[in-house]
């Protein structure tokens, strides 16, 4: 029986070694794919995407040559999400065949504004504060100049794609259900922010909320895991 590919795409200064640990919780139905952005982990030489489309062009380069052979879901994590929302609608456009599911991870809508503020221009000191402010990046690291030299250029040049990033009204809905992941302590939204997720997909779309931060990913693993198991194999019952 054909497997469900689930390729996954990290929050801004992440690589595809976020999602490894995820393999020992998902369903033996489903293959984990997590993408390496250029720039970072095994592609830590290459330069950085100047712009989403650069990354969509890149990340759509990588995953091509499996969009006919079997199923495939998306997942993103904040600018992961970005990046899974985009292209979706790209591999319509390319009449690739579309996923079978989203996972929407701590992003509001597309069409949300946001009042953060900017960060990826911001003074060394003032940036590293201010993505402190954010979770996730271990304070080990933001206290060695080593890692630090090594980090913070991947961190501005993926905050300046989604600083920079302007959704552009679609003319269609998104044509696969959504699971929306979302932390209770998140900042700069409300669920009912969130919860407009439905607006944009034709098919249904579940909000599963958190009690994290917007890392809540790290904190709760395994019941990240059970919301994809539940949502991949339920579709593999009902058509494979």
């Amino acid at each position: 029986m054909d497997k469900i590919k689930l390729f996954c795409l990290p929050y801004a200064g992440g690589s595809a070694a976020v999602y490894k640990y995820w393999e020992q919780y998902l369903h033996d139905r489903i293959e984990l794919f997590p993408i390496e952005l250029a720039g970072r982990g095994s592609r830590i030489g290459e330069p950085f995407y100047g712009s989403v489309e650069e990354a969509l062009e890149d990340i759509h380069r990588i995953i091509i040559s499996n969009l006919e052979e079997q199923p495939y879901a998306l997942f993103g994590h904040s600018m992961g999400s970005v990046l899974v929302y985009e292209l979706a609608y790209r591999i319509k456009e390319l009449g690739h065949p579309y996923p079978v599911h989203m996972f929407i991870s701590g992003r509001y809508p597309p069409g949300f504004v946001s009042k953060k503020k900017v960060l990826y221009d911001l003074p060394d000191k003032e940036f590293v504060d201010e993505v402190f402010k954010l979770g996730g990046t271990p304070k080990e690291v933001l206290k060695s100049n080593e890692l630090m030299e090594l980090f913070l250029p991947i961190l501005r040049a993926d905050f300046r794609i989604t600083d920079t990033y302007r959704h552009i009204e679609k003319n269609a809905k998104l044509d696969c259900d959504i699971s929306v992941l979302w932390g209770k302590r998140e900042k700069g939204a409300t669920i009912f922010d969130v919860a407009k997720w439905h607006d944009y997909t034709s098919k249904s779309c579940k909000i599963h909320m958190f009690d994290g931060d917007h890392f809540f990913i790290h904190d709760y693993k395994k019941d990240v895991a059970a919301i994809i198991n539940s949502s991949l194999t339920d579709f593999a019952d009902n058509v494979m």
